[in-house]
Formats: C-alpha cells, structure tokens, sequence
C-alpha cells in the first residue's frame, strides 16, 4: 500500500510538474513569440510568387474586402474577360507557389506588401504624367513622421504592447491577454447583452478585417481566427523578427483606417483625409502643431482643437457612419471619457486633457471645395478615362480613379501642351493676327475669343498611327475631337477642304524632303 502510494504521489508530482513546464513554456512563448516566429517566419519564405509571361490559367483573385473592391483586385477575372474579348492580351501574371496557394485556399488572405495609397495614373508615351489619382491622398510616409502624440494615443485605446521594445520576435497580430478577457466575455454576453463586450483585436488584425473580410466585419469567430492567422503571417513575411513591421503597421492603420463617407467627397479613409474631409483642417499643419510643444495658452488652446479632432477620429473608427454622421454629440462625449483616462494614465498631460475638454468638436460644415477641373486641360485625359469606363465597364469616374490602375497611352504631353497653350493664345486679337489668322475668309473683324479650335495629330509609325495630340478650346466637358458632329453647308465644305489643302500644301514645302537612296 504504501508503495502504491508513492508511485501515486510521484506520478502526480510529475504530472504538476510538466503541467507547470507547460505553462511557463506557454508564458513564455506569448511573451517572445520566439516559437511562432520561427514558425511563421519559415512558411513565410514559402508564399511566393513569380511573374511570367502570358496568362495563369489557375490563377486565384481576392474576396469580397472592401479594399479589394475599392482597388479593383475582385474585378479582374471581369476586366481581363472583357479586354480580351477585344484587342487585348494577358502579357504576364503572377504564377504563386503551390503553398501560396493552398494557404489561400485554406482561407488565408493573400500574403503580400499592401499598397496604402492607389489610384488611376495615366502616363504619356515617355512615362510622364498625364493624370494621377490617389486614395487616400494625405498619409504619412513612414513612422518618422507620424507625431509621438498620436502614436501614444492610438496604442493605448488599441494595442498597448504593440511596440514593446523587449521582444523583438513578438507576435503584433495577438495580445494574449485581451484575447482570453475577450474569449471570457463570450458567455457574459448571452447572459446579460447589455454588457459591454471587451475586443480583442489587435491594430493588424483590425486591418485584416477592414480590408479583406467580407463588408469589412467580423461576422463569425471564424471569421476572426481568419484575420488573426492572416496578420500573423504577413507579420514574419520578412523575418522572425517584427520591430519594423510593428512600426509599420502604426503607419499603415492611420493611413486607411474607414472613416465613413461623406457627401461631395465620397468614402474617406486614413486620419489625413478625415481630418481635411469632417473638420477642414490641414494634415500637414495638424502634424506640425501635435509636434511642437505648446510655449504659451493660445498655442495649447490650438494644440487642444486639433488633438480633440485626432483622437475622435480615432475613436470613430469603432462605428464611423453613427458616430460621424449621426450622433456626432456621442463621439463628443466618449471622446471626453477618454480624454480623462488618457490624463489619469499619463499619456497626454492634464493641461491638455483640460484645455481639450473644453472645446467642443466642430465638425466642417460642408465638404472641402474640390479644384475645379479645367476641361481644356485635361481634354485628352478625360477622352481616355471615358474610353476606360467602357472598355472595364465601370460605373461612374468615383470608381475609376479609385481602381489600382496604370494605363500607358501614346500621347506626348510635351506637345499636347504646346498645342494648347498656342490655341489658347489665339483668343487674342494680336496673337491671332501675329499668327495670320486675320485676313480675307479668315477672321477679319470677329471675336476670336469666341472661336473654338481642335486639334488632333497622329504619328505614322511602322505598325500603326499613333495619336501624339488630342485637344481643343472649347472648356466644357464635350471632347470635340470626338463627340462633337458638325454639320457643314456644301459652299462651307469645299471652303473649308480648300482653306487645309493650301495649308498643306505651303506645309509641304517648308518640310525638307529626305535625299533618294544611293545605288
């Protein structure tokens, strides 16, 4: 018996002991993640991909994520389709690993470096700009510039320990604590629903779900477990170790966290633009204003305006079109909740919290005013984004410019701004005349402001005729070159065939003739 005893005693002493092993390895490694970051960083260097000439014919295309319906990504099987059933061809995609794609397929989302702000660019023949677009369009370029105020703010709402300086390798996607107080309240919530809910959700797993998950929301616990094992892979995508990534992912959630939508301007996303769209201000004088220490009352009263606006956007990420369109009185409220927090825990100090308090959030009235656009300009440019809405079968411009889209046209914006600056020269008399556009069946005594002139040139290559200039005067949105259909008395005509044949003809003559071929 007392043998039996001993051997009982011993096993449950070992058992205590592996249990407490266990544990403390398990502390640790939610610690240091240093198991998950061997882990994760080794099947990183697996999710590859290459790009090669001609189609993929077992290529895979995103979800339905609002970032890849905004960027055009779930659309491309419907754009490719409908070009090549035209004059176009797949020249090269993307061929990825078979592990790449069976970690898709398991539900993983697409491993890769996301771009933070895109947008329509048309270029010229040299690879100049002819028309770019960009959303969101104020962004900070790296952590640098991102003021220590507001990264203070951000990771103590969100992600306290997301920087951690003494843990290299942790794991930015999991904060092991918020995630069992979350996993705890589960029950809670079926017991009494108005109990506040505690969240979970780390800055990398919120950009998951805002980007990728459908309607950017995370319906099911699935659904999280999906997010969670996406950002964590994206975390060691360059390594096992994550200090850069973490900083990286500061800048990447200020830069396109949802900020709703508003009239004039449509959706708005990132602190920048929701700063400039909701309360008019200046994303580059914010900055400056939240980096500089306040040296007297007016400048804190000024820094305390601004910061108010931060950190209600901040907050307004939770439910962005109740609390910036609908209650905005309860974004007031809970951003003054916090305000208190944020003093009591040493994050902004007392005079700021106070001065703060004391504002009320003014929201901008009406959208910012828009650049009017000047048609003569942008004649050539808004000739091919309409050839895109057509051709892609897009909606409406909003949608185009918001596709991640690069389109090489042939036309050379160096002569395509010559040709219009001489046009428009001609609305004066003087230059009019300077140019011998006065005379007989010419203008005589006419306005010549009230002329509209185009023009269109072409290149002829070996291939093909190559548009090189597309313009006209006329500053409305109707392209003459064409949309316009002119309908010309017979006499009208042949004056007008034989006015360009003699300008032709005196054209010819100036263009010196290349020298026969020797023999």
């Amino acid at each position: 018996m007392a043998g039996a005893r001993w051997v009982r005693g011993l096993a449950w002493g070992v058992a205590l002991v592996l249990a407490g092993a266990a544990g403390a390895a398990g502390w640790y490694e939610m610690r240091t993640s240093v198991l998950q970051s061997a882990v994760l960083s080794r099947i990183g260097r697996d999710l590859t991909y290459r790009v090669e000439p001609g189609p993929n014919p077992d290529i895979r295309f995103p979800g339905s994520g609002p970032y890849d319906v905004r960027l055009g990504y779930t659309r491309l099987p419907d754009f490719i389709e409908r070009l090549t059933a035209g004059s176009y061809r797949v020249e090269a995609q993307a061929r990825p690993t078979p592990q790449f794609r069976d970690y898709v397929e398991f539900g993983g989302f697409a491993p890769y470096r996301e771009k933070t702000s895109a947008g329509l660019r048309i270029a010229d023949r040299t690879g100049g700009q002819l028309h770019g677009a960009r959303f969101p369009e104020r962004t900070y370029a790296g952590f640098a510039e991102v003021p220590p105020l507001v990264v203070r703010t951000l990771l103590y709402i969100e992600n306290r320990e997301l920087l951690d300086t003494a843990n290299p390798m942790r794991n930015p996607a999991v904060e092991w604590d918020r995630f069992a107080l979350a996993l705890a309240n589960i029950p809670l919530k079926f017991i009494d629903p108005d109990n506040p809910r505690a969240g979970g959700s780390t800055l990398a797993t919120q950009i998951e779900k805002y980007r990728h998950s459908p309607d950017g929301r995370t319906a099911t616990g699935v659904e999280k477990l999906r997010q969670m094992m996406s950002a964590s892979v994206r975390a060691y995508l360059d390594g096992p170790e994550t200090s850069t990534v973490r900083h990286r992912i500061v800048v990447d959630y200020l830069n396109s966290t949802p900020l709703s939508a508003r009239a004039g301007i449509g959706e708005v996303n990132g602190l920048g633009d929701g700063l400039w769209a909701w309360f008019g201000t200046d994303f580059a004088v914010a900055n400056r204003i939240l980096s500089t220490p306040p040296r007297n009352e007016t400048e804190l009263a000024v820094q305390a305006v601004v910061y108010k606006q931060v950190l209600s956007l901040l907050l307004a990420q939770r439910r962005p079109s109740y609390y910036l369109a609908q209650d905005r009185g309860a974004l007031e409220r809970l951003a003054n909740e916090h305000l208190r927090v944020l003093d009591r825990a040493g994050v902004i100090d007392p005079a700021l919290a106070d001065a703060a308090q004391n504002f009320h959030l003014r929201f901008h009235p009406e959208p910012p005013a828009l650049p009017e656009p000047s048609f003569v300009a942008q004649k050539a440019t808004n000739a091919i984004r309409s050839r895109l809405l057509s051709l892609l079968g897009v909606r409406s411009l909003y949608e185009l410019d918001r596709l991640d889209l690069a389109v090489e046209t042939t036309l050379d914006q160096p002569s395509q701004e010559r040709v219009t600056q001489v046009l428009q020269r001609l609305r004066d008399p003087a230059a009019a005349a300077e140019l011998g556009l006065v005379g007989d069946r010419l203008l005589n005594q006419a306005d010549p402001s009230k002329v509209v002139y185009s023009v269109t040139l072409y290149e002829r290559t070996p291939t093909a005729n190559l548009v090189r200039v597309q313009v006209d005067t006329l500053d409305q949105p109707l392209d003459l070159n064409e949309g316009a259909k002119l309908d010309l008395g017979s006499t009208a005509k042949l004056r007008t065939l034989a006015t360009y044949l003699e300008i032709v003809a005196k054209l010819h003559g100036r263009v010196p003739r290349p020298l026969p071929a020797r023999a």
